[in-house]
C-alpha cells in the first residue's frame, strides 16, 4: 500500500486530475474556471509533470 501513497504517486495523481480538468474544459463539459485564469491549468500540468519526472529520477537513484 505504501507504493500508492508516496510523494511520486501523489504527484502523478495530481497531474492526472489537472489533465482531466483540462480535457473536460476543452470539451466544454466543465467550466468552473474563468477563461481569464485558464492559462494556469496547462502551466500547472507541465509543472507537475516536471516534478513527477524529477521525483521518479530521485527514487530510481536511491
Amino acid at each position: 500500500m505504501q507504493k500508492y501513497i508516496n510523494r511520486t504517486a501523489i504527484t502523478l495523481y495530481l497531474n492526472l486530475l489537472i489533465g482531466l480538468i483540462h480535457v473536460l474544459h476543452e470539451f466544454e463539459i466543465l467550466n468552473f474556471i474563468p477563461d481569464t485564469y485558464y492559462f494556469i491549468i496547462p502551466v500547472s500540468f507541465l509543472l507537475t509533470l516536471i516534478v513527477w519526472n524529477g521525483l521518479l529520477i530521485l527514487d530510481k537513484n536511491k
